[in-house]
C-alpha cells in the first residue's frame, strides 16, 4: 500500500518539476522538503494515510495532515485518501515549502499581521465533501477572517501551519477541530463552535491547511 502511494506521490510531484529521490518510506524532494506517507487500515475498506511532512521553511515544526479514505478495498481506500490530500494541501505544501511555487492557482497568498509579527499566508483549497450532491457547510468565508484576528494575536512570530476541519450530519454539528502546529487551538476551537455555520442534510465536511511563514 505504502509502494503505491509513494509511486503516485513521486509522479505527483515530478509532473509539477519539483525534484524528488525516492528512499524506503518516504520523498526527499526540493528545498530540503520530505514527505512520508503512512497508511494505516482500519478493516477492509478504510485506511487513514498520515502524510509527516519536514522542511527547514517550517523550523522544526512537523506537519502531520491526516485524510481518510473509503473503497471496496484498503489499496482503493487509500488512493481515496490520497485523491484528498492530492485536493486538499498538495498545493499548499508546493507552493508553500518549495522554490516551485507560483505556478499554482489553487491557493491563495495573503498577508497576516499582528502587534510586531507578520506573516506571507498560503491557504487553500478549501477541500468540500458531502454525501448528496451539491450539498456544502456554508459560512467559512466569514469565519476565515475571524481565525486570522485571533492568531495575528495569540501567535509568536516564526512558522506556523494552522489546519480546520468541520463535519456535519444532518443539519447538525458532528465533530470539528482547529489546529496550530499539530495542538489544538482553544481560541480558535472556541470561534469555530461559536460561529453561526449553515450545514445540510446528509453528511458534509470542510477542511483547509494554512503554512503561515515570516515576513519582513
Amino acid at each position: 500500500m505504502s509502494e503505491r502511494l509513494l509511486d503516485r506521490l513521486e509522479a505527483a510531484f515530478g509532473a509539477r518539476g519539483v525534484d524528488c529521490e525516492r528512499g524506503a518510506s518516504s520523498l526527499a524532494l526540493a528545498d530540503g522538503l520530505t514527505v512520508e506517507p503512512r497508511a494505516v487500515a482500519h478493516g477492509d475498506n478504510q485506511v487513514q494515510v498520515d502524510f509527516a511532512i519536514t522542511s527547514p521553511r517550517l523550523a522544526g515544526i512537523p506537519l502531520l495532515d491526516s485524510y481518510a479514505g473509503v473503497g471496496a478495498t484498503a489499496d482503493e481506500a487509500a488512493d481515496n485518501a490520497l485523491d484528498k490530500f492530492m485536493q486538499g494541501s498538495f498545493d499548499v505544501v508546493i507552493e508553500a515549502l518549495t522554490a516551485q511555487g507560483g505556478a499554482s492557482d489553487e491557493v491563495d497568498w495573503e498577508d497576516w499581521r499582528g502587534a510586531t509579527q507578520a506573516w506571507r499566508v498560503c491557504a487553500g483549497p478549501l477541500l468540500g465533501v458531502a454525501t448528496r450532491s451539491g450539498a456544502h457547510i456554508e459560512g467559512f468565508a466569514e469565519f476565515l477572517p475571524r481565525l486570522e484576528e485571533l492568531f495575528t494575536r495569540d501567535f509568536p512570530a516564526g512558522p506556523h501551519w494552522l489546519r480546520v476541519f468541520v463535519g456535519a450530519v444532518d443539519g447538525q454539528h458532528h465533530v470539528s477541530e482547529v489546529l496550530v502546529d499539530g495542538a489544538l487551538w482553544a481560541a480558535g476551537q472556541a470561534a469555530l463552535e461559536a460561529h453561526g455555520w449553515g450545514y445540510p442534510e446528509g453528511y458534509a465536511s470542510l477542511r483547509l491547511l494554512v503554512i503561515a511563514l515570516p515576513s519582513a
